[in-house]
């Protein structure tokens, strides 16, 4: 099963011959610029100048290669000497990147953010403010893409494919909605069918996109059902999993237990997770029948069903009813809608370079699109 397939991307807005490619051969390749609710480009490599306020919070630009947002702030929070729950931002941008975007701390002064000398993070652009950056509070990001490998009529063929499009492109979920080894919507499912234990073991368990040492252990705990040993044997950075683990060698059957080990945040994204999954397979059946509603729904236990997302939840063995949790409350999801097409601006050609077979393309999305699902309407 391709990866496409595994997270239920099944077929695309435009009917055009794509280029090929491959995406992330290098940070720099995928620059992701945060554009700020006063439509301010936070241009990689670029110092801005930001208003001064009276207040108790440090804004700065975050530029970060290769770094994971959260983890960027956790180790910028370390360094000032606080809990990492001081500091705030608008979005978290894609890991395997080049990406500057605005952040917050509260009650850390400019002077001790200069300090700060983390390697592949660059932290400037300082200001005062009366309050944080939050969740959202941005107008969207700026993507700067270098694709390799693609077909030696390219140009032509992204030119054809964006005329198209219109503008507009299926608002599918990406792949970093499912994790790093695409298994959150399948430890989420586990969780709303009661199925606490396998959801536990598939957390523990699957493998995939991870170095070798921790597949074999995630391996050997699947064949052993070891708790004990798999938390001697599972490497330190698979924190999540250890504390798991420990739950689990002190009493073996409390599954429910040694989920709520985990930040509730991320318990909340498997759920999140299982919703994007359902999404994507219904904006997929939608896109091929040509038939497209406005909106989708994200389900929960209050959203009202199109016929193509019960079906769906039929075939999953899932209604929504179930979206309550009743043996975990905390994880109990409403639902929303969401638009079934998203909308892309300023896209542009930057260069094509026939004889190394790559070309670099620019374009903005507005917040929650997700980068990679218009340029998988370019490659296929």
């Amino acid at each position: 099963m391709s990866t496409d397939e595994r997270v239920g991307l099944l077929a695309y807005l435009s009917k055009t011959k794509g280029i090929g490619g491959t995406l992330k051969r290098e940070p720099r390749d995928f620059i992701v610029e945060e554009i700020t609710p006063g439509g301010v480009i936070l241009e990689v490599g670029k110092n801005q100048c930001f208003k001064d306020t009276q207040g108790d919070y440090t804004h700065f630009t975050l530029e970060k290669t290769n770094w994971d947002t959260m983890r960027a702030v956790k180790a910028i929070a370390r360094a000032c000497g606080v809990s990492h729950k001081r500091l705030k931002f608008a979005g978290t941008k894609d890991r395997r990147s080049v990406s500057a975007q605005r952040v917050s701390i509260w009650k850390v002064p400019k002077e001790r953010l200069e300090g700060v000398h983390i390697r592949d993070i660059i932290l400037r652009d300082f200001s005062v403010s009366d309050g944080p950056v939050n969740l959202g509070m941005l107008k969207g990001n700026r993507f700067t893409v270098i694709i390799h490998d693609v077909a030696k009529n390219a140009d032509k063929l992204v030119k054809k494919t964006i005329r198209q499009l219109d503008g507009k492109m299926p608002n599918f979920f990406g792949t970093q909605r499912f994790g790093l080894r695409l298994n959150n919507h399948l430890v989420g499912r586990h969780i709303l069918g009661g199925e606490f234990k396998e959801a536990v073991m598939s957390f523990l368990c699957d493998t995939g996109n991870e170095p070798e040492e921790a597949t074999t252990v995630r391996e050997r705990l699947r064949e052993t059902g070891d708790f004990k040993k798999a938390f001697e044997e599972f490497p330190n950075y698979l924190g999540f999993e250890k504390s798991v683990l420990n739950h689990l060698a002190k009493t073996p059957t409390d599954y429910i237990g040694a989920l709520r080990v985990l930040p509730k945040k991320l318990r909340l994204m498997f759920i999140h997770a299982y919703q994007g999954y359902i999404f994507n397979l219904a904006l997929s059946e939608y896109l091929r029948s040509g038939e497209m509603p406005k909106e989708l729904p994200l389900v929960g236990y209050t959203t009202p069903l199109d016929n193509v997302t019960e079906e769906i939840l039929k075939r999953e063995e899932i209604h929504k009813g179930q979206f309550r949790v009743p043996s975990m409350p905390e994880m109990a999801m409403e639902g929303e809608m969401r638009s079934s097409l998203a909308k892309f601006s300023d896209f542009m050609i930057l260069g094509f370079n026939k004889e190394d077979s790559n070309i670099k393309v620019r374009f903005v999305l507005p917040p929650g699109t997700y980068a990679t699902i218009l340029l998988r309407e370019l490659m296929k």
